[in-house]
């Protein structure tokens, strides 16, 4: 099934009505913040699966999908918190793109 990113803000309404259909009401801010320190947690154990530096190796299709979850539970979290993610991203990147880049000794 084709996904476009523009309908991520819709997928994450969608996503969120089935997990309060399927009773998980309660801290409803609590719980997705919870889940998304979760899956940054399994998206940094694939890459450490991946880069050979854990007890057993991963595939690189680990990382990927842990940090699919990442983002879509990161959409999730911003549509339970009232926030407008999108939004909410392009004030960040106004800022990221004023702040420079990485400075260098000018004098070498």
């Amino acid at each position: 099934m084709p996904f476009d990113l523009n309908d991520l803000p819709a997928t994450a309404a969608d996503v969120a009505g089935h997990l309060e259909a399927a009773g998980f009401t309660e801290s409803v801010h609590l719980r997705q913040t919870l889940a998304l320190a979760e899956e940054v947690g399994e998206f940094v154990g694939a890459v450490r699966r991946h880069a050979g530096m854990a007890r057993r190796p991963g595939p690189f299709s680990d990382v990927e999908a842990e940090l699919a979850d990442v983002v879509l539970t990161a959409f999730v979290t911003a549509h339970t918190m009232g926030i407008d993610l999108r939004q909410a991203l392009e004030d960040k990147l106004a800022v990221i793109y004023t702040r420079g880049w990485r400075q260098t000794d000018s004098a070498s």
